[in-house]
């Protein structure tokens, strides 16, 4: 589905079909001839002594540090393809054709020799699927050895910002096209060029069958040079992948020196785990002086955007390969050899973070908060649609609505879309992309709620309570849950009535035995200028169970009903209370500063004695500074801080009470941050620990970056961030050149900071963000908000040129040049707690693991999904699929099986706290009797050696952790359910 307009250039389309575009490359049957065939360059002796002059140049940089004699040089071709970047996906579908036909052409030329290392298996996908005998050429040209498969992910994603389950299913959906068409699964992972690679890494990639992994890019640091060349990358539950870093075609030769060091094997005594505390500079002393590991990787050829091995750089390389130092090889070959080395390799026991391109983990909000949205959302709804099977068996299970879902996320996870570093024309693709899924996911929901119906009604009798609105709210988290959910009014098919400031009345959700009823507090629909922007309904905190349906009855009140409940009375009862300096839910009391709107104090009566967990007068206040990098203003953040934007925070401030009755209350603060209003709003919840903020512009300066403090007094000594599957603690006040240049840090839905005993702390919430600091300093963190910089601009061939110029004559129109402008809308929560991040100590002295923050910050990413019912059926039942009695298991994936597609039902287990743990899952008790058979398996689905224990009589599943680890288990199910 493609909008005829952009969303973000604002271009109208043109049809590449239509308009004839085609892909051009600067080879062709000329420089074939002139290159490789029969032309002048081969009959040039200048051409022939010039590569051995260079030969020579490499051996005597060598030769000041290692023998130049020892060196041996693995060739291989490759051509980095960029799936949209300064152009469009649509032309690089025929960027991959062109590239990979070429590749095809050079293993006809040099067949005993020539091999190009083929990554990426979306554009493999697109070759067949656009050039179908191109793509049997290059399933010979596998087969002949002239190609070499390598990586396994579905494209080369962003490495810092994908979730834990994205990465999996990153390597699964690539794992199995290339089995599928190929019959091979490389070992070679290949993220070559992505802006810094996160520390749950190794873990997926060790447990999706990789054992290798290549990355040119920590070799481009601007603050430090990176030491290690050679090493094991070690993620935090202990699992390790050899790895080399170094630069593409000849720079490893090219740039000896600089990199050297990391060539070296360690002493026998050496050092052996680094990581960011230590000092790079150290490593001299642990290492070999005299001794070198000889293998060089020289993995060669134009890209970003295809094309390459040009002609010409194949015939310098076969020349090169006629020298005893070069030869032409394989990429599997290569790291073999290096293996046979590894013992005496370092250890980097850390995320590989990137100097560079710091910038990229927060231009371009939208995208940043539409792929957290859809990771979410696909595992929610994967789990909704097989309890739904489970429960009514006539459900036909949306497949293949999720496996698109997924690809389309993962596409878009691609390593110059998610971070925000593309034209806006792939963007205008992207939001094609977020409305269709958006759409998928409505469907998969009345789908749903027709077939629960139909099993309803059918167990029944077909009864039904005229007078009377049944939802089922389904909660994907694996324990029961009190959290606030909206219900939008657009849930119920009939016209309900608003009042003037264009509410609904006060409604109640009555539990179906009648024991329980809950308040839902009404809002209005927020303006169609904001971001995704709510419909009127109601806020309500229900009690749920477990990766379970409940049902609800849902009674609107009338007018006298709805006004008792809003009274003052019904607030003092409920310890809701609200003016435009302070706030209450009971227990967390706030104070607002009325000239600045900036927080000054959070006291809860059970945390740090009931003292001030903030210090100072500004935390929620807004900063700014000049973003002006000196390179790749789409890419890089750099000295920021030296380039201040005095901000009046008394400018234009209002406060105002928004919202005021028993279920929540709310302060908005509006002010003026340069020439853009600012609207703040800061909401508490009847029992519920979060402060919930929402941050609301429409920004209109360029080149500025925006950032949120919160200072505590915490006295943190490190902050703890939630990443890929994992978590990782970081110093606030780093103290080596390294660890200091991670001045912009990578978090996924949460970030926190606790004190230094862990006694309590408070974390930092997210929907949608991904950067912050620690550099004010070691108790206050900043969120980073917003930047505007330059988009890029497009490629001298990029398809887009000709749309664009059209666009200006037709109809006046240009594209935007600045990134971030426009509506903004970000939501975020404070959750002060007792305890640390990960652990909290209990009375006999030992850390046990707390799963406060980590749930919070799931159900905050998690929304409880409301499921409309067209009748009302009498006693729905309330089903819950499992729960997990060991606090610190994450359920990460309840879904089908689609390595075999075989019909069985894949669970995936993750430790969150850092803990080792022996596991207890509790399985519905009529589910666990129609699983015949329980199997451990990897992340790719596979059979593997790992000791449970299987009650199928009692549906408990039982097997021991370690810190972070992952864990996937196989249910063969009795009834086979159709993929």
């Amino acid at each position: 589905m493609k909008n005829k307009k952009g969303r973000y250039s604002g271009n109208v389309r043109l049809d590449p079909k239509e308009e004839g575009f085609e892909e051009p490359d600067m080879d062709n049957e000329y420089t074939l001839d002139m290159w490789l065939g029969s032309g002048d360059i081969q009959n040039d002796p200048d051409f022939h002594e010039e590569t051995r002059y260079q030969v020579e140049l490499w051996k005597k940089a060598i030769s000041l540090t290692a023998d130049p004699d020892s060196i041996i040089v693995h060739t291989a071709g490759e051509s980095h393809i960029d799936c949209a970047w300064l152009w469009r996906y649509e032309q690089t579908r025929e960027k991959a054709y062109k590239t990979f036909r070429k590749a095809c052409k050079h293993g006809d030329l040099f067949p005993e020799k020539f091999n190009f290392a083929l990554s990426e298996p979306l554009l493999l996908e697109w070759v067949k699927e656009d050039h179908p005998d191109t793509f049997k050429e290059i399933q010979e040209k596998v087969k002949a050895g002239n190609i070499e498969l390598v990586g396994g992910s579905y494209v080369e994603p962003d490495c810092m910002m994908p979730s834990g389950e994205a990465f999996a299913r990153m390597r699964l959906y690539g794992m199995r096209f290339l089995r599928e068409n190929f019959g091979i699964l490389p070992e070679v992972e290949w993220f070559l060029d992505s802006f810094g690679y996160n520390w749950g890494i190794p873990q997926i990639l060790v447990k999706s069958g990789a054992k290798y992994f290549w990355t040119s890019k920590i070799t481009w640091n601007l603050d430090t040079v990176f030491p290690f060349v050679n090493f094991w990358w070690q993620g935090p539950d202990g699992s390790r992948i050899l790895t080399a870093n170094f630069q593409m075609g000849t720079g490893p030769l090219t740039n000896w020196g600089k990199f050297e060091i990391g060539r070296h094997p360690l002493k026998k005594n050496g050092k052996k785990v680094w990581n960011y505390i230590d000092e790079y500079e150290d490593i001299c002393d642990h290492v070999e002086e005299d001794e070198i590991c000889p293998h060089v990787g020289n993995f060669f050829g134009k890209g970003d955007g295809g094309h390459g091995p040009t002609h010409q750089e194949v015939a310098v390389t076969n020349e090169y390969c006629k020298t005893d130092m070069f030869k032409w090889g394989k990429v599997h070959d290569f790291y073999r050899e290096l293996e046979k080395w590894s013992d005496r390799f370092p250890i980097w026991a850390d995320e590989l973070y990137l100097e560079n391109h710091r910038g990229t983990f927060s231009v371009h909000a939208e995208v940043k908060r539409h792929n957290r949205k859809n990771e979410n959302a696909l595992t929610s709804h994967e789990t909704l649609a097989l309890i739904t099977k489970i429960i009514n068996p006539d459900f036909k299970y949306p497949f293949d609505t999720f496996e698109w879902g997924w690809k389309t996320t993962l596409k878009n996870q691609f390593h110059d879309v998610l971070p925000g570093s593309s034209i806006p024309e792939v963007y205008d693709d992207a939001w094609d992309d977020w409305c269709e899924q958006e759409e998928s996911y409505q469907e998969v929901i009345g789908n749903v709620a027709t077939s629960l119906e139909e099993k309803v009604f059918s167990e029944t009798n077909n009864k039904t309570e005229p007078e009377s609105k049944v939802i089922y709210l389904y909660n994907p988290a694996n324990w029961e849950r009190k959290n606030r959910v909206f219900i939008p009014i657009d849930t119920f098919t009939e016209n309900i009535h608003l009042n003037q400031d264009g509410k609904p009345n006060y409604a109640k959700l009555i539990a179906i035995d009648g024991k329980k009823e809950f308040i839902c507090q009404p809002i209005a629909a927020e303006p169609e200028k904001y971001i995704e922007n709510m419909n009127a309904g109601w806020y309500v905190i229900p009690e749920l169970a477990s990766v379970g349906i409940t049902p609800f009855k849902f009674v609107i009140l009338n007018d006298s009903e709805s006004q008792k409940i809003s009274s003052e009375g019904t607030l003092k009862a409920q310890n809701m209370s609200i003016s435009k300096t302070s706030m209450t839910n009971g227990n967390v009391n706030l104070k607002i500063d009325i000239n600045t709107g900036a927080i000054t104090q959070l006291t809860l009566d059970d945390i740090n004695q009931g003292k001030n967990l903030l210090k100072g007068d500004q935390s929620n206040l807004t900063f700014v500074w000049e973003d002006r990098p000196k390179n790749w203003p789409a890419w890089n953040l750099e000295h920021y801080w030296n380039y201040p934007i005095d901000i009046d925070h008394k400018k234009n401030v209002s406060v105002r009470i928004a919202e005021q009755g028993p279920v929540f209350v709310t302060l908005e603060v509006t002010k003026t941050i340069i020439e853009s209003e600012v609207k703040q709003r800061i909401s508490l919840f009847k029992d519920c620990p979060e402060i919930f903020l929402e941050y609301l512009t429409d920004w209109k300066t360029s080149k500025r970056l925006l950032k949120v403090l919160y200072s505590t007094s915490t006295n943190a000594e490190t902050s703890v961030a939630d990443i890929a599957y994992s978590a990782i603690k970081r110093k606030t006040e780093p103290e080596t050149r390294c660890d200091k240049a991670r001045f912009e840090k990578i978090m996924h839905k949460y970030v926190d900071l606790s004190t230094p005993d862990n006694s309590w702390g408070i974390a930092l919430l997210n929907e949608g963000k991904y950067a912050f600091d620690t550099e004010v300093d070691n108790e206050s963190l900043r969120l980073t908000m917003l930047r505007s910089p330059d988009y890029p601009g497009a490629a001298g061939e990029a398809w887009v040129l000709k749309e664009r110029k059209v666009n200006k004559e037709k109809y006046g129109h240009k594209i935007p040049q600045y990134s971030g402008l426009g509506p903004f809308k970000c939501r975020y929560a404070l959750l002060p707690h007792l305890g640390g991040a990960l652990t909290i100590q209990k009375g006999d002295g030992n850390n046990s693991p707390n799963e406060v923050v980590k749930r919070r910050a799931e159900e905050f990413n998690q929304p409880v999904i409301v499921i409309p019912l067209s009748k009302s059926a009498v006693n729905p039942k309330n089903i819950s699929l499992l729960s997990i009695p060991t606090q610190n298991i994450f359920l990460g994936t309840f879904k089908l099986n689609e390595w075999e597609k075989n019909g069985n039902i894949i669970a995936r287990f993750v430790e969150g706290c850092g803990i080792s743990s022996e596991v207890i899952v509790q399985i519905n008790p009529e589910f666990a009797r129609k699983v015949e058979n329980v199997k451990a398996v990897d992340i790719l689905e596979r059979e593997i050696e790992f000791p449970f224990d299987w009650n199928k009589g009692k549906g408990i599943l039982k097997y021991s952790t370690q810190p972070f680890e992952i864990n996937t288990f196989a249910f063969e199910y009795m009834q086979k359910i159709d993929t």
